[in-house]
């Protein structure tokens, strides 16, 4: 059976290794899947995985609502009329959708994953780094942009997304 299948993959790819680094973390593994998740939506490139891991765990662990758009697109889901996952722009009425995986309004982690992250964002979460940012923006172009305070993080988005 297929799910069988990926289960095998996932025990061979998701080795002792990984899960000892998950548990260094003082994490569960179920936590680190629904955090890799998160990082594999947000992130692009290998370099931005890490860091962004680092943040959202910080977040979490401060009881901070981790605010992820990835969340956000998961609970919209397809738009017919962009022909996309990916809705283009957020509202702010978006983000005050009732569900569970709101990190908007809910603080600590969505009931379980919003994607099958790859195995490099399970590794990004098993070694996030740790940083002075507490916020991530990425513009038009993928790029991500980092702030370490809620003024910094204003000013990238006022530069970067025109907002």
């Amino acid at each position: 059976k297929i799910s069988q299948l990926l289960r095998k993959t996932y025990d061979i790819k998701v080795d002792e290794s990984v899960r000892a680094s998950v548990e260094k973390q003082g994490l569960t593994v179920d936590q680190a899947i629904v955090i890799a998740s998160i990082v594999e939506r947000e992130t692009r490139v290998q370099i931005d995985r890490p860091i962004v891991a680092g943040i959202l765990i910080k977040r979490w662990r401060s009881g901070w609502p981790l605010q992820a758009d990835a969340t956000i697109q998961y609970i919209l889901g397809y738009q017919a009329k962009e022909h996309s996952w990916w809705k283009k722009s957020l509202t702010r009425q978006d983000l005050e959708i009732d569900s569970a995986y709101n990190t908007y309004t809910n603080e600590g982690l969505p009931p379980a994953p919003i994607c099958n992250p790859s195995l490099a964002s399970i590794k990004a979460v098993a070694n996030q780094e740790i940083t002075a940012y507490w916020y991530y923006i990425s513009d038009s172009q993928g790029n991500m942009h980092y702030a370490k305070n809620l003024e910094e993080h204003n000013a990238n988005i006022a530069f970067y997304l025109g907002k």
